[in-house]
């Protein structure tokens, strides 16, 4: 495990949580594009860890995420390999799995997801407008852009990731939110895992907020919302 990630870290003026909060950016985003959202978290006396993902900052860039080839053959490459070097990732960090909530937005948020139910160690789980059900947000992306379905080599590799096809027996606390006209990340894939898992979470574990005429965006009240939840739970 000699892979070095460079990543940001951010110190609380005064350390009064045991957990780290480990953030994931959207698509063609960066590191610092995540730092004043992890100054206000650090302010709940949380350390907040920032790690460059790979195709963004200094690993391996791509001139423009948002061209369509590009974003085709990348999006979910780069989501299935965050995954896959989660153990080469804290031990850059140095710390245990059982210290970190994991925190994602957009494309942060299915690597979050993807890790958290990969092993379930993990302290806790906020996904901010991603998905926790990749084939059925996949399979929507297809739908829109008029591709072919899934066929049976692609079904096998997304159900490798997929939240969705663990078993699961979690009893964090896990956190999602979501604008309800979100047109970039549609709300369809929080919505299949959680109606294919309704009866597996307790009312005080699991959290999904929703908000009404919100796009692909972290409002205000959506990040009072945040503060809040962290505050009371940890």
């Amino acid at each position: 495990m000699n892979k070095e990630i460079n990543y940001l870290k951010i110190e609380p003026t005064k350390r009064t949580k045991k957990e780290t909060i480990l953030m994931f950016h959207g698509w063609g985003s960066s590191i610092d594009s995540q730092v004043a959202l992890g100054k206000e978290l650090s302010n709940l006396g949380f350390a907040i860890v920032i790690p460059e993902i790979k195709y963004h900052d200094s690993r391996g860039a791509l001139k423009n995420h948002f061209d369509k080839v590009v974003l085709q053959k990348y999006f979910w490459k780069t989501i299935f390999e965050s995954i896959d070097e989660q153990k080469e990732l804290l031990f850059n960090l140095n710390l245990k799995s059982e210290e970190i909530i994991l925190f994602g937005s957009s494309m942060g948020g299915f690597i979050a997801s993807g890790m958290f139910f990969s092993k379930l160690e993990f302290t806790g789980l906020i996904n901010i407008n991603g998905s926790s059900s990749f084939i059925a947000t996949e399979l929507d992306f297809r739908k829109l852009d008029n591709k072919e379905m899934m066929n049976k080599d692609q079904l096998l590799q997304f159900k490798h990731y997929d939240p969705k096809y663990k078993e699961l027996s979690p009893t964090q606390k896990i956190l999602f939110m979501h604008g309800e006209n979100d047109q970039t990340i549609p709300i369809v894939g929080q919505n299949e895992f959680l109606s294919h898992y309704k009866n597996l979470f307790n009312e005080n574990q699991l959290d999904f907020f929703t908000y009404k005429d919100v796009n692909h965006t972290i409002t205000v009240e959506m990040k009072k919302d945040l503060l809040m939840w962290l505050a009371k739970n940890y």
